[in-house]
């Protein structure tokens, strides 16, 4: 009587091709927990990446651009104290001063006024350094910042 009743279908049923075990193995599955986090990971962790990616990227652009600005800054002092030096002389005197080895990678400029602060003995060079900044997170395509630079030297 037990093994006629297990396989008897009602009215109502799921449907008829399915056995009891196969729906109490698709709730087990359905209640089941464990994956959970992996899944969750999978959809939050690449945005966390790509937010600390962008927080290094950022502090390393302004790390880059202060050690610009230093290198100029120094390079007029050197002028000031030099102005006699060429130009390309100052110009290795700024690229030796950039933090990293990043000097080659810098463009220089001079703007010569005479007359500086209304005198006509005093020479201004404005001096103006650019950097190609490129981001590590080149997925976001942020691709490249032109940073800049400028110091003047008032040389006598």
């Amino acid at each position: 009587f037990s093994s006629r009743r297990r396989h008897t279908r009602y009215i109502g049923d799921w449907s008829s091709d399915v056995c009891s075990s196969d729906l109490s193995g698709l709730a087990a599955l359905w209640r089941d927990r464990s994956g959970g986090a992996a899944i969750e990971f999978a959809f939050v962790g690449p945005v966390l990446l790509t937010l600390l990616l962008g927080g290094i990227d950022v502090g390393r652009m302004f790390y880059v651009r202060q050690g610009l600005e230093y290198a100029t800054e120094q390079a007029a002092r050197y002028y000031m104290l030099n102005p006699t030096s060429a130009s390309s002389a100052v110009t290795t005197y700024l690229q030796g001063q950039m933090p990293g080895g990043m000097g080659s990678s810098v463009g220089v400029t001079y703007t010569d006024s005479t007359s500086c602060n209304s005198k006509s003995t005093v020479t201004c060079t404005l001096i103006t350094t650019t950097y190609s900044f490129s981001f590590i997170a080149g997925y976001l395509g942020l691709g490249t910042l032109n940073l800049q630079a400028k110091a003047q030297a008032v040389r006598y």
